[in-house]
């Protein structure tokens, strides 16, 4: 019943993000496919853990996409010219990654967590470069109603809070371990976390940028 729960409120977001879509900022619309992206991925990893009992070669193709589309989104974000070659690059650094990770550590029937734990770091430092950058060129607007903040201040909340479960799922998933307050710590995180992006797209407008 709770994964419907989340997958009705990725939906929900979704539906926001395409009704607001003309009214978004850039980065705003690359989240907007981004929320829609995880909403087919996370339908078909359910559809699929259902009949095959394990999901997790969506969860390593997820994963990719996932930093592929916010990795795109802090590259418009952040004006630094060096900084965005980093970004650009580091995209194929996780393919890479990913790659060497299903040969030689975690297969497709493991979940990818160095691929997510790298992932989850380098948000991280994004979201660190582009508070800096809001403090050095701050804009006449109530530090509440700027979707970039509340966006970015969700993005290192979840990566902090996350790396540690990233890193424990797969020795769970070994050991035939899964603990009910691991699943509902993750859900209640996650549930928060899209929750804050579903208002970053109601309040973010490219007029007011």
């Amino acid at each position: 019943m709770k994964y419907y729960i989340y997958l009705f409120l990725l939906l929900a977001i979704s539906i926001v993000g395409l009704i607001r879509y003309k009214k978004l900022t850039l980065p705003f619309k690359i989240l907007t496919i981004q929320i829609i992206v995880t909403l087919i991925t996370e339908t078909i990893k359910y559809i699929i853990g259902v009949i095959f009992h394990n999901a997790m070669p969506i969860s390593h193709l997820s994963a990719v996409l996932e930093y592929t589309i916010f990795a795109i989104m802090y590259y418009h974000l952040l004006r630094s010219t060096r900084v965005k070659k980093v970004i650009f690059a580091s995209i194929f650094v996780i393919l890479l990654l990913e790659i060497v990770n299903i040969l030689f550590f975690e297969n497709l029937h493991q979940f990818p967590s160095i691929t997510l734990n790298v992932s989850q770091c380098l948000y991280v430092v994004y979201s660190l470069l582009l508070f800096r950058q809001m403090l050095l060129y701050p804009v006449e607007q109530s530090l509440f109603k700027q979707s970039i903040f509340w966006f970015n201040l969700d993005m290192l909340f979840i990566a902090t809070t996350l790396f540690l479960n990233f890193a424990l799922t797969n020795y769970l998933i070994k050991n035939t371990l899964n603990p009910v307050w691991m699943d509902w710590f993750n859900y209640i995180i996650n549930m928060l976390y899209y929750a804050v992006m579903g208002a970053c797209l109601i309040i973010d407008n490219k007029k007011q940028a």
